[in-house]
């Protein structure tokens, strides 16, 4: 798993942003904040969770992949506040995630003609210099991962137009979530887009 400051200023807390396959952080360029910002991405190997120390509190923000990274962590309670946006627990299953055939076709099929149409589906660029084996592996990685744990977040983000989740998939699997958290906007899978700062993502405003 790689980690990227995306700002980095000393303050006193810190946001960690679970980034999703392929986009890295392209999705938050334009987002603002007070805190210092890490990045977490490549899935193909998931260690333990470890934060940067000298934080008064740490804030989560996952998306996509990243939620499924997440919640194979048997615990977040290093995390004050925690933010699940537009992923799932179990994200390569036919009811509660990126159905399966799907999912295996493209990483069967991966190319750079796939890739630019997963973007448009994604409503996302993808990152600078992404390596399509490097993508397949992680790929490859996440199918072979067991459903996770679907931990409580404080808030869960879902999109009315995602063509990367299934809505309905997503609504079963957080459907045992208090449901006031559950937060059904009128987007794609990349809500980003429609927010100016990182305040405005952890409230879910929008």
């Amino acid at each position: 798993m790689k980690q990227t400051w995306l700002r980095r200023e000393g303050t006193s807390e810190l946001l960690v942003v679970m980034t999703g396959w392929a986009v890295g952080g392209e999705p938050f360029r334009h987002l603002t904040g007070e805190t210092d910002v890490l990045m977490l991405s490549d899935y193909r190997e998931l260690p333990p969770l470890a934060l940067p120390d000298g934080y008064a509190a740490v804030d989560l923000v996952a998306y996509s992949f990243g939620v499924a990274a997440a919640c194979q962590w048997p615990t977040l309670t290093a995390f004050r506040r925690k933010v699940a946006v537009c992923g799932s627990w179990a994200p390569f299953d036919d009811a509660r995630g990126i159905p399966r055939e799907a999912m295996r076709a493209m990483a069967e099929g991966l190319s750079d003609a796939s890739l630019r149409q997963f973007s448009r589906q994604a409503g996302c660029a993808v990152a600078p210099g992404a390596e399509l084996t490097a993508l397949r592996a992680e790929l490859d990685a996440v199918m072979a991962w067991p459903p996770g744990t679907p931990h409580v977040f404080d808030r869960i983000v879902l999109g009315k137009a995602d063509r990367i989740f299934p809505l309905k998939n997503l609504n079963r699997a957080w459907e045992s979530q208090v449901q006031s958290r559950v937060h059904v906007l009128r987007c794609g899978h990349n809500p980003f887009a429609d927010w100016r700062g990182w305040a405005a993502v952890l409230a879910c405003t929008h």
